[in-house]
């Protein structure tokens, strides 16, 4: 079953490219939390967002893995995947200090509905950014700078 949803799931991604995919997930997956714990008491129904959540937020791994082999030159990955892991871990405990500030200074409610309205803020980024069209295309930036023809990705015919 597990390789069957593996398998529907990136045959989806593909007829949708990931340029149109992402989107679509983070803003599934990102305000709806916030808002309904600003708003609810009671643990159900923010066990029920969570779990839509988790399945919008499945189709975003592949496709960023997928984007960051196709981008980044084969000689530069190990650095450039291990310094992006070293600074995600480095500033992770800084989210943890800003919100404990906002929630005592502001209060829960205000916290939440802040952070969901950046979060949806920073969704809307590859909606209204033509740069992140690109994530369709295979192939390094520099290759295609250098004019060679683009080439867009979906399912490869044998």
């Amino acid at each position: 079953m597990h390789s069957r949803g593996r398998w529907s799931l990136g045959r989806w991604a593909a007829a949708f490219g990931g340029g149109q995919c992402s989107p679509i997930a983070f803003l599934i997956g990102g305000l709806p939390r916030f808002v309904v714990a600003a708003f609810t008491d009671t643990f159900t129904p923010l066990v029920v967002i969570m779990a839509v959540e988790g399945l919008a937020f499945g189709v975003l791994n592949p496709i960023m893995a997928t984007v960051t082999y196709e981008t980044v030159p084969e000689e530069l990955r190990s650095r450039v995947l291990s310094a992006t892991t070293a600074s995600v871990q480095l500033v992770t405990p800084l989210g943890g200090l800003a919100a404990g500030f906002l929630v005592d200074s502001a209060g829960l409610t205000c916290t939440l509905l802040a952070v969901g309205g950046v979060y949806l803020l920073a969704t809307l980024c590859p909606l209204i950014f033509p740069v992140w069209r690109q994530m369709d295309r295979t192939g390094s930036p520099h290759d295609r700078a250098e004019g060679s023809p683009p080439r867009v990705s979906g399912p490869k015919q044998l």
